[in-house]
């Protein structure tokens, strides 16, 4: 649905609660970004914590940032979880203050325990609240606010069943609240693969698998790679996200080391394969990219269910970390490139994994509960 344009005078403020790493936060960011770009009557803050990434995030787009306390409850034994009831009513403290202070007129979460007290007091103050549940399991924070939620976004079709479907707590409503969108991503553009292996410094005469780890590197790919990379430079040039301070081997011919990739839209068009994890926002941009991926969830996490259903999709080769090892690493890269079939199977299925215009149809859900609300249209 297309945003109509319209200049206002004063400005609709909303606030984006999340934060402790990337993941809530991304898709957060690719929102604003885009009411941004529509608008110039938005103005937004993101609340997160004081450790993660996200101030950071946050300022490449020019959104400000504030930090409260975090009670973040560890599912196993820990001395910090009692401290916990302390730490939450410092939270609602801070949230209380923080929402006073900014009076936004939507509350937009997606999951981390930093939007609780966010959402939970801004319930309190009528404040209306979009969340968004970027991976198939749900999230313990986002099962606490469901109920208090205007509207909620899924970015898989199975997460619909686990959240209420009447309008707003103890409403009775049946009105429909819950929206299979996609996952909200900053990645829209699709380079061409020439200019991009240029950009790598990399020629067009050999396949390129790309590694990540994650936003920090991962330890096991690294080794996994390190020990393997012999044997994958006879048939394919690497392009290797290693995470800070973790580059174990020197750059060559065919293998590039980095420490961060600046440009993800490069290396995904550079690549004809991908070794990844499998966290929400990777799954996001492999199916808008509909790359062929080799997919190692980290265990015992909620990747694994997210892996599961690409699994059950045929969507990607998933394999478990336990039992992986380099020379089967290497035969299974080499079998994906011999096997065409296979590889424009994988490719078709991921690309329809996920609904196409995720960041406009979130986008398009705060704007509604705008409308309905306060009747404000843009």
């Amino acid at each position: 649905m297309p945003i109509e344009r319209k200049k206002n005078k004063l400005k609709t403020n909303i606030l984006l609660a999340g934060g402790g790493s990337g993941g809530p936060v991304a898709p957060l960011l690719a929102v604003a970004e885009y009411l941004q770009n529509q608008s110039s009557n938005f103005k937004f803050l993101l609340v997160g914590t004081s450790f993660g990434p996200e101030k950071l995030m946050a300022k490449k787009v020019g959104v400000d940032f504030v930090f409260i306390a975090t009670a973040k409850l560890r599912r196993y034994f820990s001395f910090y979880n009692l401290t916990l009831p302390l730490v939450f009513l410092i939270s609602l403290y801070q949230a209380w203050k923080v929402l006073n202070d900014f009076k936004p007129k939507l509350i937009f979460g997606a999951g981390g325990f930093t939007q609780v007290p966010l959402i939970w007091i801004g319930w309190f103050k009528k404040i209306p609240i979009l969340i968004h549940q970027q991976d198939v399991t749900p999230s313990l924070s986002n099962s606490l606010c469901a109920p208090f939620a205007n509207k909620i976004s899924v970015t898989f079709e199975e997460s619909i069943k686990d959240f209420p479907n009447t309008s707003g707590l103890f409403s009775g409503k049946k009105k429909t609240k819950v929206f299979w969108t996609g996952n909200p991503s900053w990645l829209t553009e699709n380079p061409e693969k020439k200019q991009a292996l240029k950009s790598f410094d990399l020629a067009d005469k050999l396949p390129t698998l790309l590694v990540m780890g994650g936003g920090g590197g991962a330890l096991y790919f690294n080794k996994l790679v390190s020990t393997a990379l012999p044997e994958l430079i006879k048939f394919v040039q690497v392009i290797h996200s290693t995470g800070p301070n973790k580059n174990i081997l020197q750059k060559q011919n065919q293998y590039r080391p980095l420490q961060f990739i600046t440009n993800m839209a490069n290396a995904y068009a550079a690549s004809d394969i991908v070794l990844a994890r499998s966290g929400t926002s990777t799954i996001t941009e492999l199916a808008h990219f509909e790359k062929v991926s080799i997919i190692v969830p980290i265990p015992n996490t909620h990747q694994e269910a997210n892996a599961l259903l690409l699994w059950k999709a045929r969507a990607a080769v998933v394999l478990d970390q336990h039992s992986l090892n380099p020379e089967m690493f290497v035969k299974i890269v080499r079998k994906l490139l011999l096997d065409g079939d296979k590889h424009k199977l994988l490719s078709k299925n991921i690309q329809h994994l996920l609904p196409k215009k995720a960041t406009e149809k979130v986008s398009t859900l705060v704007l509604s509960i705008l409308k309905e609300i306060y009747g404000q249209t843009f």
